[in-house]
């Protein structure tokens, strides 16, 4: 346990410095980037130190196995990577020969059953040495389905907003185009509900909602704000946020999570969300 939140401390942390994500600067990773892209271990294992061998952190533990670490990237282009996307989060020299790195990795990839992707954090510690530059230490968190926000910065509620004229607008436009409302409760400082608004973004999911929902995000603050919303339609959020729910034109409530189903976006694959988009849209 004390190993999970060690990697949790890590991403938390990259968040809380994160700014806007860039591309990559330094030189070594570029080049271990593109091993990594050929899928040769051997050669993605020549980046990392061998004296002092570098402490990799996961979720499981801690390993010291060069090898694993560079079977686990290597693996990648086995099983049919496409494209490898990197979102550079923070790049610090904390002293000459001792540079800090932390992306998020993007693995697209096509298998037999189609094209599939994850998503993970990872923590690069590279020291100067006689032979160059090496890998002496750092973590990856673990593999997640959905794109992960690199930043709690987007603004995804409005507490100014007058959430039941929104819901009283998108029933009208409900009616008149035949569609389902979709409630959104959560607040701007949930890591899951930027999780899932990323997620209504993709190029799988977007043209279901679009197609099928007008979508309301509604504030409810650190659980004490707009809960006469919640109350109105016998909704929880007591269970955690994001917490979803389906109005069909007329307003009554026809799904929700208040099992606390989406609480754990991060967790969830889009087969989830298409799932339950797809279920609940209306029959024409």
């Amino acid at each position: 346990m004390r190993f999970a939140r060690a990697v949790g401390a890590f991403l938390l942390l990259t968040l809380a410095a994160a700014g806007r994500p860039a591309p990559p600067r330094f030189a070594p990773f570029a080049r271990w980037l593109a091993a990594v892209k050929s899928g040769d271990a051997a050669a993605i294992a020549a980046f990392y130190s061998t004296a002092p061998p570098p402490q990799f952190i996961v979720s499981t533990g801690v390993f010291l196995d060069t090898a694993r670490e560079a079977d686990f990237w290597a693996e990648w282009k086995k099983a049919g990577l496409t494209r490898l996307g990197i979102a550079m989060i923070s790049d610090r020299a904390v002293s000459p020969s001792l540079r800090q790195l932390g992306f998020e990795a993007g693995i697209h990839a096509t298998g037999r059953r189609g094209p599939f992707s994850f998503y993970l954090f990872v923590q690069q510690d590279w020291m100067r040495q006689s032979g160059g530059w090496r890998i002496v230490g750092g973590g990856r968190s673990d593999l997640m389905r959905l794109k992960q926000p690199l930043s709690l910065a987007a603004r995804i509620y409005s507490k100014s907003a007058d959430a039941s004229a929104q819901i009283a607008a998108a029933l009208r436009t409900a009616r008149r185009e035949h569609k389902r409302v979709l409630l959104d409760f959560g607040g701007n400082w949930c890591y899951d509900c930027h999780v899932l608004d990323l997620a209504f973004r993709r190029s799988d999911l977007a043209p279901l909602l679009r197609a099928n929902y007008v979508l309301v995000n509604v504030d409810v603050g650190e659980f004490n704000y707009n809960l006469a919303i919640v109350n109105r339609y016998h909704l929880s959020i007591m269970q955690g946020v994001p917490m979803l729910a389906v109005l069909d034109s007329a307003g009554r409530v026809l799904a929700s999570s208040s099992d606390g189903a989406f609480q754990a976006a991060r967790a969830l694959g889009p087969q989830a969300l298409i799932a339950f988009l797809t279920q609940w849209k209306p029959r024409h």
